[in-house]
């Protein structure tokens, strides 16, 4: 992904990248990938395909990173150390990361209410419907199992963002831009008048908190419905270019007119951006010890004890011929629970719909502890991770449509101007 944007068009399997980047077919037949794994003797098939799954594996490795390398040509002891050198350096970033299967392959971990991903399938096998086609060896609707485009699953919006909706003071100064909505309601409100129809121009009858500094203002900019990455006009949705799970935390004066850290993606750049912004989560994450996923860093955890107990008493209710000292044993182990020296049949039931997860004292969202690790240094350094995100995007997504007048710093010199760089940081 560091290195071809465009695989993500045809998947991530290995047999995808393989045939994408080394035109090289494999073969993945159901018959070979279900054959008995656990054979003493593996036959010549089966080895031929472990086998070419790590040589392929490498060889994607070496052609994707420009490191010369052909199929025919075995690497020699002494080929050029400079080369393999950058290749070692454009991995440092991927050494050592664990492996996280789920999130990778859903690529879009974000949700911001316009945004959401296709549902996981229910795990119980009972309720997936068995569609058998005639003449199919496999048993299985074939149909079933095509691949959907990048991006299916999320929402797209069904109304323009950016209605480009012009706000003046009483003096006739350009304030900003807005909804219609928004326009529409000073006029409801009877504090503003309409001055233009197309563009629509709302005068206000009262003097506004602020007014804008220079006529090059961002929010005084007029901006297109559509991709900012793509150009695509069609299909797309709000991207929080900084997460909300990072922004909720901000301090109320970082919170202000953060309009412009919401972008228009298409359906497709969005899930890839998502799949870049959980690299620079990783990253946060280890370099602030603010682990995602892990135990540490779940507000429920698993009590062991308690899930013992419960499977015990649904045990001890619905397995009737269970031998006489397993009962017991099982008996016992809800009496040490309990503290009593006889269970009740009113025991029983409440022990098998026990609850076993507990609340996990040290728990810390990943987010709230990235944003106060840099509010312990102030203002400066909650902009600096402010900025790290926008950075992110520009570097990742490489935009080719961003609204004139976006900036890594947008609003950094006017927060430091009006609060000072002393300001005590109070987290949301």
């Amino acid at each position: 992904m560091m290195q071809r944007n465009n695989l993500l068009c045809n998947g991530l399997s290995l047999k995808s990248l393989a045939e994408t980047v080394l035109n090289f077919p494999l073969d993945k037949s159901l018959v070979l990938r279900c054959s008995n794994w656990d054979a003493e003797n593996l036959t010549e098939d089966q080895v031929i395909y472990a086998a070419r799954d790590a040589q392929i594996s490498v060889a994607l490795f070496l052609r994707l990173l420009g490191y010369p390398f052909s199929r025919n040509s075995p690497l020699e002891e002494n080929s050029d150390v400079v080369s393999w050198r950058k290749v070692l350096e454009k991995c440092q970033d991927v050494v050592d990361i664990p492996f996280r299967s789920k999130e990778m392959s859903r690529l879009g971990e974000e949700v911001n209410g316009e945004a959401t991903e296709s549902l996981q399938k229910p795990r119980n096998k009972k309720s997936k419907i068995d569609v058998t086609v005639p003449g199919n060896p496999q048993g299985k609707d074939p149909r079933k199992h095509k691949r959907k485009p990048l991006g299916v699953g999320y929402s797209a919006r069904k109304s323009p963002l950016y209605d480009n909706c012009f706000l003046h003071a009483p003096d006739g100064q350009p304030l900003c831009t807005c909804d219609r909505r928004k326009a529409q309601w000073y006029l409801d409100k009877g504090i503003g008048e309409l001055v233009s129809e197309e563009p629509f121009v709302v005068r206000l009858q009262f003097e506004p908190a602020g007014r804008p500094e220079s006529p090059g203002d961002y929010y005084l900019m007029v901006k297109e419905n559509l991709c900012v990455v793509c150009g695509k006009k069609d299909s797309y949705i709000r991207k929080n270019v900084i997460p909300h799970e990072y922004r909720k935390h901000f301090p109320i004066e970082m919170k202000d007119h953060n309009s412009h850290d919401v972008l228009l993606l298409c359906t497709s750049c969005h899930a890839i951006s998502n799949y870049y912004d959980n690299h620079l989560k990783q990253q946060l994450a280890k370099e602030f010890e603010a682990p995602i996923g892990s135990e540490e860093g779940l507000r429920l955890l698993e009590d062991p004890e308690r899930r013992q107990v419960r499977s015990g008493a649904r045990a001890l209710l619905n397995a009737e011929s269970l031998p006489a000292h397993r009962k017991e044993e099982l008996l016992q182990a809800l009496r040490e629970f309990y503290n009593t020296d006889a269970v009740t049949d009113e025991m029983l039931q409440e022990a098998a719909s026990l609850e076993t997860r507990i609340s996990n004292e040290n728990y810390i969202p990943h987010g709230l502890k990235v944003v106060h690790c840099h509010s312990q240094g102030g203002l400066r350094s909650l902009m600096q991770l402010e900025r790290r995100w926008r950075q992110h995007f520009l570097d990742s997504m490489q935009p080719k449509h961003l609204p004139q007048q976006w900036s890594v710093d947008h609003n950094h010199q006017k927060l430091l101007r009006k609060y000072g760089e002393d300001l005590p940081i109070k987290l949301s």
